[in-house]
C-alpha cells in the first residue's frame, strides 16, 4: 500500500522546522486559594468563615478570596449546611 504526498510526508519538514515561533500558554489569572490543596484551602476559608461577626455572602468570599460567584456560591452553601442554617434565610438583613 502507498501513501499519498499529502499523509505525513509533509507533516515531517513542518513539525522540524525551527523557524516556527513558539507556542505561548495562556495564563489564567489564579484566585488566593490556588496554590493549596483542596484540604488546606477549605481551612483557610472556615478559620476567615468563623471570624467574621455575620454569615458571609457571597461577595464577601469573592472579595476576601478572589474566586468566582460559583465557588463562592459553593463554599458558603457548604457552610451553610454544616451549620444547619436555611440557605433562604441565611443573608436576611445583610443588604
Amino acid at each position: 500500500m502507498n501513501l499519498s504526498p499529502s499523509m505525513g510526508l509533509g507533516a515531517r519538514d513542518f513539525s522540524a522546522d525551527a523557524s516556527m515561533p513558539p507556542v505561548v500558554k495562556v495564563r489564567r489569572v489564579r484566585h488566593d486559594l490556588a496554590g493549596y490543596g483542596y484540604m488546606r484551602s477549605i481551612m483557610l476559608f472556615m478559620k476567615w468563615a468563623h471570624e467574621q461577626e455575620k454569615f458571609p455572602t457571597t461577595e464577601e468570599v469573592i472579595a476576601r478570596f478572589r474566586v468566582s460567584r460559583a465557588t463562592a456560591y459553593r463554599l458558603t452553601s457548604a457552610l451553610a449546611d454544616t451549620y444547619g442554617i436555611d440557605p433562604v434565610g441565611r443573608h436576611k438583613g445583610r443588604r
